[in-house]
């Protein structure tokens, strides 16, 4: 991950990255596949402001689930990591204003914590989408991104041998709900989607970002890219 330093006017932090390699223990890490835990940047208490440069979003990171379902205290490692926030800074984003409710890819940007509030600064691209209300069916995805309702698993073999939730076939078939506004090309043209809302679509099995629905219905959000085929 690159590194940051400040680089403002005193009170006021704006953030640069600083070329970085990784060290030789954690090329070694991913080289094997291990994951390795990020800390969050936390930002002096003479800093008050911090204002994203560019394209970038400044987000207010939801507070993680310390409980379950069941009433259960979870340790912070088992705790849920948040995947959404409120826009508190846009910069020069065009598709995102401040103030509004976003869900971003979960390994996405750099997490800072400043006066003891948790945020994380975004590429304006790291944004899936923008939710309307606390229920992911109503997402508007951004970009070319799709948001697909995603078909049940067979709950039985052909045969009849009844499958657990752990040997189900992970389904990779989904009804598009809703459907970006388009990417921005070379020209700087926006270039719609091809695919439309309710369009059944098969895609890639390790794309996307899943989410479970109020409705206990499992979605995910794809790149058009991400889509293999309509199939109807």
């Amino acid at each position: 991950m690159a590194a940051m330093i400040p680089c403002a006017a005193p009170g006021v932090l704006r953030l640069q990255p600083l070329r970085s390699f990784a060290a030789p223990a954690q090329r070694r890490c991913l080289q094997r596949g291990m994951s390795l835990v990020r800390a969050a940047t936390t930002v002096p208490s003479e800093y008050k402001t911090l204002a994203p440069v560019g394209e970038r979003v400044l987000v207010k990171v939801d507070v993680s689930e310390e409980k379950s379902v069941g009433g259960i205290l979870l340790p912070s490692s088992a705790q849920k990591k948040p995947t959404q926030g409120q826009v508190e800074k846009a910069g020069t984003a065009k598709a995102v204003k401040d103030g509004e409710k976003v869900v971003y890819s979960k390994y996405a940007g750099t997490e800072l914590k400043m006066q003891g509030t948790e945020y994380v600064i975004l590429k304006e691209d790291d944004v899936i989408g923008i939710l309307a209300s606390d229920n992911i069916a109503d997402l508007k995805p951004l970009g070319d991104r799709l948001l697909v309702e995603v078909e049940e698993g067979k709950d039985e073999t052909d045969a009849g041998l009844l499958l657990t939730s752990s040997t189900k076939e992970q389904p990779t078939i989904g009804k598009v709900i809703a459907v970006g506004s388009g990417k921005e090309d070379e020209d700087g043209k926006i270039v719609k989607p091809n695919l439309n809302k309710g369009d059944t679509v098969l895609y890639s099995k390790y794309s996307g970002t899943e989410f479970s629905g109020q409705d206990d219905k499992q979605y995910i959000v794809i790149r058009e890219s991400d889509v293999l085929a309509s199939i109807s």
